[in-house]
């Protein structure tokens, strides 16, 4: 990998990536400390779960609420260990496989929602819900395009590894070409701004994504979807890196998790309960490949979502993920994108 740096940045770049909101400045200073040491113990994207299996009473309102962690934090469920490797050099450090969907292989698999807002949403009624997109083209970017995975093959980073790359065959980039090819193939249009917006500046790198985004939509303004594919960063109980991991037909892929935004805080977002109605659609369709999909991640910022109904982040695998798995997930999650695309049509 190219451009490594120290470790740090690793702890840096987690703590950020998801926390920086769609503006020129980086917001939410006083929420730093709280994912700072969620992080340092693990726990970044172990928040308060909720399974929602019915609709809302007719007679409710969404109302904001105060939000709380629950008393105990569940185990993570587990998956198979992957097949042996052969014995990594003294100076890496193994990478372990975690199962985050929040339910074990075999069990029917769950429409869930980890809600960091005081919203009121529920998974099963947004998918039940009626929506329309329309036909039309998809644009697929990445905010933080220089997000890389390990190599193939390997089972292990070393401390230095700071899990970046200036070279997109090993980014972010490369899963969305993957992505792409399997919309492409099904004749949707797609554009993919393979630009690493994050290279110039991490904290500006959603500005510079709205921006491109933007550009896009005035030149070619039958695009009707906008991805932005990201890679996430996960550790296990003793603060390594971790892969997310699951088996769908044999193959291993990364799981994936959907990262809906919204406009508590501040941004002028309004409709941002029908960017969650096609994402709790697609959920469940990413749901038809058991422990594949984590739960549904909603926000306060709302990461450029406002541009487009059909808005979403996708984050595909994480630090301690092969390229290939990575790709393998991207393919998954291509498959069932097409189902929503016809649902939405």
């Amino acid at each position: 990998m190219n451009n490594r740096r120290c470790s740090l940045l690793l702890f840096t770049a987690a703590v950020f990536s998801l926390t920086v909101l769609p503006t020129a400045a980086a917001a939410m200073p006083d929420e730093v400390s709280e994912y700072v040491a969620r992080y340092a113990a693990c726990k970044l994207y172990v928040p308060y779960y909720e399974i929602e299996d019915s609709h809302p009473p007719e007679s409710a309102q969404p109302q904001p609420e105060e939000s709380s962690l629950p008393a105990e934090d569940r185990p993570l469920p587990s998956v198979p260990d992957p097949a042996p490797s052969a014995p990594e050099p003294q100076d890496v450090i193994a990478v372990s496989a975690l199962n985050l969907c929040r339910y074990e292989e075999g069990e029917e698999a769950k429409l869930l929602l980890a809600n960091e807002t005081g919203y009121k949403a529920y998974p099963l009624a947004a998918a039940n819900s009626a929506l329309s997109v329309g036909e039309g083209a998809v644009l697929i970017l990445h905010t933080h395009g220089s997000e890389a995975y390990l190599p193939d093959g390997a089972a292990g980073y070393s401390e230095d590894e700071d899990f970046r790359s200036d070279d997109p065959k090993e980014t972010v980039v490369a899963v969305g070409d993957a992505f792409a090819a399997v919309l492409e193939d099904a004749g949707i249009e797609v554009f993919h701004d393979r630009t690493m917006h994050d290279r110039a500046s991490f904290e500006n790198a959603y500005a510079s994504s709205r921006a491109a985004a933007s550009a896009y939509l005035a030149k070619h303004p039958q695009i009707r979807y906008i991805l932005d594919i990201h890679r996430d960063a996960v550790t296990d109980k003793d603060g390594r890196v971790a892969k997310t991991l699951c088996r769908i037909e044999g193959e291993e892929c990364a799981q994936v998790m959907l990262v809906v935004g919204t406009n508590e805080a501040g941004a002028s977002h309004a409709g941002w309960r029908n960017n969650f109605c096609a994402a709790a659609k697609y959920q469940r369709l990413l749901n038809d490949f058991p422990t594949f999909a984590r739960p549904i991640y909603l926000r306060k910022a709302s990461y450029n979502q406002q541009l487009s109904v059909g808005g979403m982040l996708l984050e595909i695998g994480s630090a301690g993920n092969t390229l290939s798995e990575a790709k393998a997930a991207a393919r998954r999650a291509a498959e069932c994108f097409l189902k929503l695309y016809a649902e939405l049509a």
